[in-house]
């Protein structure tokens, strides 16, 4: 797929904070393609078709192209995808650092302070805040939260992914099934409540009536449902998913229901993202074009406008998932499709779909 640059046609009277984006270095930080990388990365073609022959098909599907998480994603590249539009503050997420013995994990939250500090006064993109990464079954989970938090102010959340599908052919994101019911990652849930942090959960479509269990169990910490809740295939084919009009209804049926669900509880908010990754089967990132504004409205605009009422725009806020959903189309159409879906709502409800509800969030204190 090309991607596409050009100007935008929907105007933004206000900063923007992206609140959930991914950076890796794949030579210098411990990442599931670092030793490929400093093998055949000397050759870029030598390596990339070593990593296209290498995949497995389940996680070729997944991604869409290796290509686009084989190579370094990094300040300079979000900025350059972000050309045009006024973003201001990035909150970034954990993105599976391969360290996660003992306080491994920590290691990701100490580069991206350094990261982003080296020239975060003159970047017209700053670290607004960092969700990380902690095994929360873990009996160490305590010490890994405190390192995380001295290893960077800006540490106001937590993930660990949760997306799991009995199908072979859907990357797994746990290791089992059904460990937000383990007694052990509970207890290390919550923590997060004594420390003031988020948790950012991500769950497959058919996994949230886990996500309503611990919500209402937990009532004093803020989950934050990453990417409306991956309603897998349904806009086509992905997997096993999809395969007919009927299966997408029922999917479609059991995403809007548990959703509803979620809305009852205050302590849900939702991102409105990641529903251009390939597992919701749209098919873009198999095509020469990416979508264009008015099909993207047609068809992932209904779904938009399903989470955004029953949520409501003070429990929603547009982001990115860049550069996973790269793939299927660039930052600014993206954000071109999200400003003209809500460009009838005042300006103060775009602010804060855009802006506000992030900052608030992730305690984004300073905007300067």
């Amino acid at each position: 797929m090309t991607i596409t640059k050009g100007p935008l046609r929907v105007n933004f009277p206000f900063p923007i904070i992206d609140p959930h984006i991914h950076q890796w270095d794949l030579l210098n930080t411990p990442r599931i393609l670092t030793w490929p990388k400093r093998l055949l990365g000397w050759n870029r073609k030598l390596y990339e078709t070593a990593i296209r022959l290498g995949a497995s098909e389940t996680d070729k599907r997944y991604v869409g192209r290796p290509d686009f998480v084989a190579h370094d994603y990094l300040p300079e590249d979000y900025i350059g995808d972000a050309a045009g539009l006024p973003l201001t503050h990035i909150v970034h997420v954990e993105a599976e650092w391969r360290d996660r013995e003992g306080l491994g994990p920590v290691g990701e939250t100490r580069w991206l302070n350094n990261l982003f500090s080296d020239s975060d006064n003159n970047s017209p993109v700053k670290l607004g805040a960092v969700v990380g990464y902690v095994e929360l079954q873990r009996s160490d989970a305590a010490a890994v939260i405190a390192a995380h938090q001295q290893a960077s102010a800006k540490f106001s959340g937590v993930r660990q992914m949760l997306a799991f599908d009995l199908d072979e052919g859907i990357m797994r994101f746990c290791p089992r099934p059904y460990l937000s019911r383990d007694k052990h990652w509970q207890q290390g849930l919550s923590l997060l409540e004594q420390h003031n942090l988020s948790f950012d959960a991500w769950f497959f479509h058919h996994q949230l009536d886990e996500l309503v269990v611990l919500a209402q169990a937990f009532p004093g910490i803020t989950f934050v449902l990453d990417h409306m809740g991956t309603p897998i295939g349904l806009g086509g084919q992905f997997a096993s998913y999809g395969r007919t009009e009927s299966a997408r209804d029922v999917t479609l049926r059991i995403w809007q229901m548990r959703l509803q669900e979620l809305a009852e509880l205050p302590n849900v908010v939702v991102k409105l993202s990641g529903l251009f990754m390939p597992v919701v089967g749209w098919g873009y990132e198999h095509r020469a074009m990416p979508p264009t504004r008015e099909e993207l409205l047609n068809t992932a605009g209904p779904l938009f406008d399903f989470v955004l009422q029953t949520f409501g725009v003070d429990r929603c806020m547009f982001a990115s998932n860049f550069p996973m959903d790269k793939v299927s189309l660039s930052l600014a159409q993206l954000y071109e499709f999200y400003g003209a879906l809500v460009a009838h709502y005042p300006e103060e409800n775009q602010r804060k779909l855009f802006h506000d509800n992030a900052a608030r969030i992730y305690r984004i204190a300073d905007l300067s």
